[in-house]
């Protein structure tokens, strides 16, 4: 049956696998400690969402506090990368080692040309990449332009309006012929051949005497959500690369075969879960953080609710007047709970953190609100913005306001410059 562990427990060991068990680093990071928590995160997720900042920042910021979002995208755009693009649980950045793994099991044809004309698809394939053999990383617009496609117009309930060109180089993006050397400032992927992408080392890897087959790249992807997870179920880990049940199932009954996995009971769930091989329980969690909807800790809602008897979702595609808790809501982690839902914009135009709503937990501790406010001042002074103005919304909202600290600078008598909005 393995060994029997709390809730609480459970709770503590996710918490240290996603480096989120004690206080920040005091010190600056450094692209060192970026570097060592994507390795610990093993994939970082991308949306285009701007509304507060492009979420592949913010799993970062949790973790380390104020940084330089320039290691991040140097770390994705200069060779030799230490992450690249593609399909994993959603377009993430991933490890250029999981790339090949990931080919064999990502299928997201609808992305692509499935239903453009074979010939007209085959064809226009062959002169993107006869373009991008000799030219520097284009976007789709800037390869339309050169090809001279016109906009082909569709009007269906997600309200793409791409062209041919753009379907077809998405179609070799999902099939991995083409990569993102990066992505411009309104982020649209400048494409590339993805040999000219790629480390060297996967490159000779992937063309070497045994290829990859299916069974090791599902093993290969499972050992790496099992270090991410630290503990889990079978669900939690096929969900991390988006891996099928049945594959992520002999996956793990391999790794409990090779002594990295271990099964065991936890209190209240039901099934059998497992623990990284090895892994440490931790006595206590300190840690704080407020979350991205798209971090790796809480994308997937059932193991958020199964480890914090937390409830979320991401209200961006309910009509506004049935939102719950706002559009933009990012849950709040003190310790090993989720105490609090804050509903955050950057408005950068006005140099300011906007909060439209706070929301406590039930059971939410005294200490709650400020220790939320020197978060929300710590994420405007990464962000640049001077200001955090916070509406009466919530329950929550005017104790963590006459708790926000000012943003000093240069002369320490400067008036505060926080804004609580009525």
């Amino acid at each position: 049956m393995g060994a029997a562990l709390s809730l609480a427990q459970a709770r503590r060991i996710a918490l240290s696998a996603q480096g989120l068990i004690g206080p920040r680093p005091a010190a600056p990071a450094t692209a060192r400690a970026v570097g060592r928590v994507f390795d610990q995160l093993q994939l970082v997720q991308i949306d285009s969402v701007n509304v507060l900042v492009r979420s592949h920042y913010l799993p970062f910021f949790s973790r380390l506090g104020a940084y330089d979002r320039d290691i991040l995208d140097r770390m994705s755009s200069r060779s030799p990368r230490r992450m690249v693009e593609y399909w994993a649980h959603e377009a993430s950045f991933i490890k250029p080692e999981h790339f090949e793994a990931l080919r064999l099991w990502q299928k997201r044809s609808w992305v692509g040309a499935a239903g453009l004309d074979p010939e007209v698809r085959d064809d226009l394939a062959e002169r993107i990449l006869h373009v991008l053999s000799s030219s520097r990383p284009l976007t789709a617009a800037q390869l339309t332009q050169r090809l001279g496609h016109v906009e082909e117009r569709r009007n269906d309930n997600w309200g793409w309006n791409w062209n041919a060109v753009k379907r077809v180089v998405g179609d070799l993006f999902e099939q991995g012929i083409v990569s993102s050397a990066s992505r411009t400032p309104s982020f649209e992927r400048r494409y590339a051949l993805t040999a000219d992408v790629m480390p060297q080392r996967v490159i000779a890897a992937a063309a070497g005497e045994e290829p990859l087959d299916r069974e090791s790249a599902a093993l290969l992807l499972t050992r790496a959500a099992l270090q991410a997870h630290g503990i889990g179920t079978v669900r939690c880990f096929a969900d991390y690369f988006r891996l099928p049940m049945k594959a992520t199932e002999s996956a793990l009954a391999e790794l409990v075969r090779l002594g990295d996995a271990e099964p065991v009971q936890v209190h209240h769930w039901s099934g059998t879960a497992y623990l990284h091989a090895g892994t440490r329980i931790p006595r206590a969690a300190r840690g704080r953080a407020l979350l991205s909807p798209f971090d790796s800790l809480v994308f997937e809602r059932r193991r958020l609710e199964r480890l914090f008897g937390f409830h979320y979702r991401l209200e961006i595609y309910t009509p506004s007047e049935r939102r719950r808790y706002g559009y933009y809501v990012l849950p709040f982690l003190l310790g090993d709970a989720m105490v609090a839902r804050v509903d955050l914009k950057a408005d950068r135009a006005g140099g300011a953190l906007l909060v439209h709503a706070i929301h406590a937990e039930p059971d939410a501790p005294l200490g709650t609100p400020v220790e939320l406010a020197d978060e929300l001042r710590l994420l405007a002074d990464w962000l640049e913005l001077d200001d955090v103005r916070i509406a009466d919304d919530g329950g929550l909202a005017g104790a963590v306001a006459r708790s926000l600290r000012p943003r000093r600078l240069g002369n320490p008598d400067t008036p505060p410059r926080v804004s609580p909005v009525d």
